[in-house]
């Protein structure tokens, strides 16, 4: 049985300390807190909060990192200082001290949403993408209704390679009901990324009947049909899109590997080139590009298409070094260019 998805076990954990009073409205509550915990309040560290808050929402970020940290210094077990140190020290790009602060905010207000927002969206940042969708999920168990953190979870197992986790949090997030396009877009790369292209397809197809003039989402049901192997059907999808999107290469690209599995060579090589005139980077288009000349080379001992295609998988490995299958192209490469020494191979 896999794993159930990390934060989805139980309720909120109610949390002993002076912190548990502090849940929202963090300007107001700071001074609310300080009377429920039965002493005075501490003037400076508070002065000192309420003016750094003020200063961020003026955009001051540099002084208000300077005023928090005189607050958890003065009070280590201050909460709401660490949350605002977290968005003031992002603001100004310092990302591993801003992870510091939302971690530490987080460990000492572990009820609070709003910090493990902020603390997955900083791990997030940081490539730690296993880590942000467990505090995504953690969030969302938090406060249920919110659908940005099962949004933000489903991305992050996405990029961390946990797709069937990535499939419950699209699931939970289509059963709240709101942001269905933004669901079911990740919802299909979900299933894409299990190869489950069939179910893909279906949901590209929901997505277009929401909207039927997104032309990203009609690229992508053609992609899909293309994986599926569907490919007359792939065909009639990409000439739509390359008809309304005239200068976007990917559908060139696209209707070119069509056109290849088809077996149309020559439709194959005008599409690439198609592709090639309007992104003349696209590791993808040369590499396509490169198999179609050496089809017809073959087909016609065309030793000036074979050098055009040896040019093209050279060009694609050039800026995409490290593209899947880069063996193979390696390989077709050494096998089909010419002897650099006339001497090669003879042992002389």
């Amino acid at each position: 049985m896999s794993e159930p998805p990390i934060g989805l076990k139980g309720g909120p954990l109610l949390s002993e300390g002076k912190n548990r009073v502090i849940a929202v409205g963090r300007k107001i509550l700071v001074l609310g807190f300080c009377l429920w915990a039965g002493c005075a309040p501490q003037r400076p560290a508070t002065d000192l909060y309420l003016n750094a808050v003020a200063l961020r929402e003026l955009g001051q970020n540099e002084l208000a990192i300077g005023k928090l940290n005189a607050v958890v210094a003065a009070d280590p077990g201050f909460a709401p200082a660490y949350a605002e140190l977290g968005k003031a020290y992002q603001a100004v790009g310092n990302q591993a001290q801003a992870l510091a602060a939302f971690e530490q905010a987080v460990k000492l207000a572990p009820w609070s949403a709003g910090d493990h927002m902020g603390l997955a969206q900083m791990r997030a940042a940081l490539g730690q993408y296993a880590e942000a969708a467990q505090a995504y999920a953690r969030a969302a168990e938090l406060d249920p209704k919110n659908l940005a953190a099962l949004h933000g979870a489903a991305e992050c197992c996405l990029k961390a390679g946990q797709y069937t986790k990535a499939l419950t949090y699209c699931e939970l997030a289509e059963k709240a009901g709101a942001g269905p396009k933004e669901t079911l877009s990740l919802l299909a790369r979900a299933y894409e990324a299990q190869e489950d292209y069939g179910q893909a397809i279906g949901v590209y197809r929901r997505l277009l009947a929401l909207d039927g003039d997104d032309s990203n989402v009609l690229l992508a049901l053609g992609v899909a049909y293309l994986k599926a192997g569907q490919y007359d059907q792939a065909r009639q999808i990409l000439v739509s899109v390359a008809q309304r999107r005239p200068h976007d290469g990917a559908a060139f690209r696209s209707l070119g590997y069509c056109a290849l599995k088809l077996g149309d060579v020559d439709q194959a090589m005008q599409m690439y080139r198609q592709s090639l005139n309007l992104d003349a980077n696209d590791w993808e288009a040369h590499r396509g590009l490169g198999v179609a000349c050496m089809l017809q080379a073959r087909g016609t001992d065309d030793v000036r298409l074979r050098d055009e295609a040896l040019r093209h998988w050279r060009r694609s490995l050039t800026i995409k070094p490290d593209q899947p299958k880069r063996d193979v192209l390696e390989k077709l490469i050494r096998e089909h260019a010419p002897l650099q020494n006339s001497l090669e191979g003879l042992n002389y």
